[in-house]
């Protein structure tokens, strides 16, 4: 009798055990979901903003373009610059639609996913808008000014210009992927924001890695 109330006393122990082990990760996956949702939130709510800037960037280089047809460096130049920054407004457009879609009651792997494509997308568009730098110096020529600038004058344009294609190139390699782990990157993800992305992403984390352990070792957590 006494090894059978042992035997009931123990399985209710467990049943209690597993009861409390639930409820657990019921609590830190709703105060996960509900920082990386937080977080998320915020993230989309300043890239709108920056799209919206983008749009009108986009929107008053057109107007010169437009207006101004008959110089061919400052069509050329302003000409490219404006398509950078179409191609940058596009794919915003593109991660506030992913992130919209975002559904928490998917599964995490899935909506790990979706931020991790918008974070990889948003660092790509980052790195190629820094070689549009460049042209922001070659807009003003002018036919007259091409054919009669002196050679110290052009030395000196040529100067400019190497240097700000040689920085725009370092930091578009400084700035890859690859590097993540990299103080340029943390810096710049800090700066422009997209180190929310990354919070989010690594709360869910959190979950899978919680839940992972609570399955496979339930009497250890």
């Amino acid at each position: 009798m006494e090894e059978l109330d042992l035997k009931n006393a123990w399985q209710s122990y467990d049943k209690k055990l597993d009861q409390l082990l639930e409820v657990n990760f019921q609590q830190l996956k709703e105060l996960k979901t509900l920082k990386a949702k937080s977080k998320i939130s915020s993230f989309k709510r300043d890239h709108i903003f920056v799209m919206l800037a983008g749009v009108a960037w986009v929107c008053f280089l057109g107007f010169f373009l437009y207006f101004i047809r008959g110089n061919t460096y400052f069509s050329i130049s302003v000409g490219l610059i404006f398509l950078f920054n179409v191609f940058a407004v596009a794919l915003y457009l593109r991660h506030i639609i992913i992130l919209s879609q975002i559904n928490f009651t998917d599964s995490i792997t899935e909506t790990q996913r979706k931020l991790v494509q918008v974070y990889t997308s948003y660092v790509q568009v980052g790195r190629v808008l820094l070689l549009q730098t460049p042209f922001y110096c070659t807009w003003w020529y002018t036919e007259e000014l091409v054919q009669n600038g002196g050679l110290a004058f052009w030395t000196i344009q040529f100067v400019i210009v190497a240097l700000l294609t040689g920085l725009a190139v370092y930091m578009f390699r400084k700035l890859s992927l690859k590097n993540k782990s990299g103080n340029w990157v943390k810096r710049t993800d800090n700066f422009f924001g997209s180190e929310k992305l990354q919070n989010a992403i690594a709360f869910l984390d959190e979950i899978k890695e919680f839940k992972k352990e609570k399955d496979l070792y339930p009497n250890k957590i």
